[in-house]
């Protein structure tokens, strides 16, 4: 599997290295950001497969009953319906939509800069239970996300909590930066030794 994401990014000029972060850095996000069911799915998390904000929170069956209002039939309303909301929870990663790939591939790439940058023995290094690399890295990846969502800023849809700075953040949020890194030094382990990643 990993190949084809490699020969994809190949062929589009993207680091393979991108892909391979994008799909923990989603199924890590999607493990601490939604809650379980008992059959192990997560409950839904429906989005605009691009990224509209007015169709997040509404599952098909909510986006097929507006378009019925509208004149759809019931079986063009739902066919139409399925294409314009994803279910971000539950969809693996290779199914997203190119807007929500894209997402994940920011900030991907901007942890494989950061690898770049510091050195992937220095990453792995880090402790991440010190505030002052938990500040560093949390205010770059929060403003590197900042730069990537401007949403936040617009006044019916956005969200000022999620537009402060990482030290202004609510603590649950703060930790979510710091979630990235984690998965980061476990995807450079991983790199490190293939066989926990069956390569």
């Amino acid at each position: 599997m990993t190949q084809n994401y490699e020969k994809i990014e190949k062929e589009q000029g993207l680091d393979p290295r991108v892909e391979s972060l994008a799909i923990p850095l989603a199924r890590d996000y999607a493990e601490k950001n939604y809650p379980k069911r008992e059959d192990g799915t997560f409950e839904p998390a429906w989005r605009g497969a691009n990224g509209e904000k007015d169709l997040r929170g509404k599952s098909p069956e909510d986006v097929a009953a507006q378009l019925e209002s509208e004149g759809y039939s019931p079986e063009a309303a739902l066919a139409l319906a399925q294409s314009m909301v994803v279910d971000i929870a539950n969809t693996p990663y290779d199914q997203f939509p190119d807007h929500w790939k894209k997402q994940n591939r920011g900030g991907a790439e901007f942890l494989i800069s950061l690898v770049d940058e510091v050195g992937a023995d220095n990453i792995r290094a880090l402790d991440l239970s010190d505030s002052e690399v938990q500040e560093k890295y949390g205010t770059l990846i929060h403003a590197n996300w900042l730069e990537r969502n401007q949403w936040v800023l617009d006044p019916e849809y956005g969200n000022s909590v999620l537009a402060q700075s990482y030290a202004d953040l609510p603590a649950d949020e703060q930790q979510k930066d710091i979630d990235q890194m984690r998965v980061l030094q476990g995807w450079l382990e991983a790199q490190q030794n293939p066989e926990e990643i069956g390569v």
